[in-house]
C-alpha cells in the first residue's frame, strides 16, 4: 500500500464529511493528514508495521486507525459508509472552482445535477440562477469554470508531482543499468501543475530500463522517459526542460536554426564516474549565452535577457533568513508554539513570526483579543534564544467593508501583521478591489497574505484590479505573500514579476500549520523564481536588524 493510495483515501473521506455535512475540524483534519502522508519519504506501511504512525505530526488516534485498516485490509468501512451517503458523480462537482460541498449538494437536490456534464447543460439553460446564492452572475461564471475543468487534462500539483518524479529518480539511480537520471519537463521548470513525469535516463542498456519502468506501482501521472545513450543526456535534458516558446527562441541563434546538439554534446561529456547531477549549462555555452535557469524557460523574455546581460540573479533557498507566516495549535495549526520554534531553528532559521487566525474565522479556532494578548505573552516568554527570534503576530482577517478584524490598538502590540482575506470571495471587481485597498492604507498591515485567495484546481483568483493594489503597495511598503504552500502558490508567477517591476516588496512564507509544511518553502522560492525574483526584493531574505527595521518602518 504506497502513500498516495492512502493520502486519496483520506482526501475523500475529508470531501465527504465536507458534503454531509460533518465537522469543519473533521474535514481539516483528514485534509491535512492527506496532505502529511502524500509527502512522507517513508512508507505509510512501515510507519504502522512498526507502531508509528501516530508520530506523524497531525495524525491521531483516530486516522492513524482508519490507515493501518487500508493498510492491512486495503479499504476503510467508515469511507465506505461515507460513499453511501452521496450520489456518485456530484463529489466530482467540487472540481469547479468556486463550487462547493454546499452548493453541489443544493444543485442535486434541488435540480438533479449530478455531473459536470449536468452542471454544465443547467448553466447554459439558466437553471442555476434561481436557486438561493447564485443568480446571474454566479451562474455566467460558474459556466465557464466548469468549461475549463471539461476541456483540462488532468493535472496534479507540483507539491504532489514533484516528490513523485523524485522518489522515481531515486530508485533508478540504484538500477545497475542507469548511468545518469534527472526529472526534465515542467516539473524541472517548477510548473503550478504537472500533467506527466518526464525523466531523462543515460544507459547503455535501454531494454532493461524499460523493463523496469514497466514493472514500477500505478502513479497518478504518466511517466515520460527518455533513454538515451550518456553522450546525450545533457542536450537531452536540455531539450526535454524548456517550454516550446523557450527552444523556439533559442533554435533561431544557432546555425541554420538547429541547436548545436554535436558541441553541447562533445562540451557535456561526463568524467567516468562522474557527478549524476543534472547540468545542462553546456548547451547554453554552446549558444554563446549565460546559463539560464530552468524556472525561467518559458519563452517570456528570458533568451533576450539572456544575451543583452540582463538576466536577475535569482532568489534562492540559502537567501531566506526566515518564515513570517505560520500557525501553531493556538487556531487551527497542529503543533505548539515551542515545538514549532525548535523546528524552524532546527531548518536555519533565523527568525519566525508566529501568524494565528482572528476572531472572526471561527472556523479555523481564531483568537479573541484576550485569547491573542495571552498568546502574544506566550511568545515573549518563549523568545530567548541567542541565535533565534520568534516574533509575535497574527493572521487577521479583511472584513467585507476592508477593515480588520482587530482595533488598532491591539494590531500595535504585535510584531508582524499579515492581513488576509478570507470570506466574501465572490464580490466584483471594484468592491473587493476597493476592500483590499482599504486594508493596504492601514499603517499597522506588513503583509497581504495569499492576495488572490485562490486554492489551484479548487477556487479560481479573486476579481482584483492588481495595478491599483501594485500602486497602494507601493506607496505604502506593504509587501505581498508568495504562499509557499503548492495548493496555493499565490501570487502567481506573473502577478510576482509585475509586483517586482511596480518596486512592491514580497514575503515568501509557508502559511505552515504543523511542522512538516515548514519545509514547503522551496515550493515558493520556485514560484518566486519563476517571477524573475531576487533577493533584494523578498523581505525575508533580510538579517533580522534589516527586517526589525522594515518591520518599524511606519512607526
Amino acid at each position: 500500500m504506497d502513500n498516495l493510495t492512502v493520502a486519496e483515501a483520506l482526501y475523500e473521506i475529508a470531501d465527504l464529511l465536507e458534503f454531509t455535512g460533518g465537522d469543519p475540524f473533521k474535514v481539516r483534519a483528514y485534509r491535512k493528514a492527506a496532505e502529511t502522508l502524500g509527502l512522507l519519504p517513508e512508507p505509510v506501511a512501515q510507519l504502522v508495521r512498526e507502531g508509528r504512525l501516530t508520530r506523524v505530526p497531525g495524525i491521531g488516534k483516530a486516522i492513524a486507525a482508519k490507515v493501518t485498516e487500508m493498510v492491512e485490509t486495503g479499504r476503510i468501512g467508515y469511507l465506505e459508509e461515507l460513499r453511501q451517503a452521496v450520489p456518485p458523480g456530484v463529489l466530482d462537482l467540487t472540481r469547479v472552482p468556486g463550487l462547493g460541498a454546499r452548493t453541489a449538494m443544493l444543485l442535486y437536490r434541488r435540480l438533479g445535477v449530478d455531473s459536470l456534464e449536468a452542471l454544465e447543460l443547467a448553466a447554459r439553460e439558466g437553471r442555476l440562477r434561481d436557486l438561493p446564492g447564485l443568480g446571474p452572475r454566479r451562474e455566467a461564471a460558474l459556466l465557464q469554470a466548469v468549461t475549463r475543468v471539461r476541456r483540462r487534462p488532468d493535472r496534479l500539483s507540483i507539491g504532489v508531482a514533484a516528490p513523485i518524479a523524485e522518489a522515481v529518480a531515486t530508485q533508478l539511480r540504484s538500477h545497475p543499468a542507469v548511468v545518469r537520471v534527472a526529472v526534465a519537463g515542467s516539473i524541472r521548470r517548477r510548473a503550478e501543475t504537472v500533467a506527466d513525469i518526464d525523466l531523462v535516463i543515460a544507459t547503455r542498456d535501454p531494454d532493461a530500463v524499460k523493463l523496469y519502468l514497466d514493472r514500477l506501482p500505478p502513479l497518478p501521472l504518466p511517466v515520460d522517459p527518455a533513454l538515451v545513450p550518456p553522450d546525450a543526456f545533457v542536450v537531452t535534458l536540455f531539450e526535454r526542460t524548456g517550454s516550446a516558446a523557450h527552444l523556439e527562441e533559442l533554435a533561431r541563434l544557432a546555425p541554420a536554426g538547429s541547436l548545436p546538439r554535436n558541441a553541447a554534446r562533445a562540451a557535456a561529456q561526463p568524467p567516468d564516474g562522474g557527478s549524476a547531477d543534472a547540468d545542462d549549462a553546456p548547451v547554453y555555452q554552446a549558444l554563446g549565452l549565460p546559463y539560464i535557469p530552468p524556472e525561467l524557460r518559458e519563452g517570456r523574455g528570458e533568451v533576450a535577457a539572456a544575451r543583452s546581460g540582463r538576466l536577475p540573479r535569482l532568489i534562492a533557498r540559502t537567501d531566506l533568513r526566515g518564515d513570517l507566516h505560520v500557525h501553531t495549535a493556538a487556531s487551527d495549526g497542529t503543533a505548539g508554539l515551542a515545538e514549532m520554534a525548535e523546528a524552524a531553528r532546527a531548518l536555519g532559521h533565523r527568525y519566525l513570526a508566529v501568524c494565528d487566525h482572528s476572531q472572526s474565522l471561527h472556523v479555523a479556532h481564531g483568537l479573541s483579543p484576550e485569547r491573542l494578548r495571552e498568546h502574544v505573552a506566550a511568545i515573549r516568554r518563549l523568545d530567548q534564544w541567542p541565535d533565534f527570534r520568534l516574533l509575535a503576530g497574527a493572521e487577521v482577517d479583511i472584513l467585507r467593508d476592508g477593515t480588520l478584524d482587530y482595533p488598532d490598538e491591539i494590531l500595535a502590540e504585535l510584531d508582524v501583521v499579515v492581513a488576509s482575506i478570507h470570506s466574501h470571495l465572490h464580490l466584483p471587481e471594484a468592491e473587493q478591489t476597493e476592500r483590499l485597498l482599504r486594508a493596504i492604507a492601514n499603517p499597522h498591515v506588513d503583509i497581504i497574505g495569499h492576495p488572490f485567495g485562490r486554492v489551484i484546481g479548487r477556487r479560481e483568483p479573486m476579481a482584483l484590479d492588481l495595478p491599483r493594489i501594485l500602486e497602494a503597495c507601493a506607496r505604502t511598503g506593504t509587501a505581498l505573500e508568495i504562499s509557499a504552500s503548492p495548493s496555493r502558490l499565490d501570487l502567481s508567477a506573473e502577478h510576482a514579476r509585475t509586483a517586482k517591476e511596480f518596486g512592491v516588496k514580497l514575503v515568501i512564507n509557508t502559511d505552515a500549520h504543523s511542522v512538516r509544511e515548514l519545509e514547503l518553502l522551496p515550493y515558493g522560492v520556485a514560484q518566486a523564481r519563476r517571477g524573475w525574483v531576487g533577493p533584494e526584493d523578498v523581505v525575508n531574505a533580510m538579517d533580522l536588524p534589516d527586517l526589525l527595521a522594515w518591520l518599524n518602518r511606519r512607526a
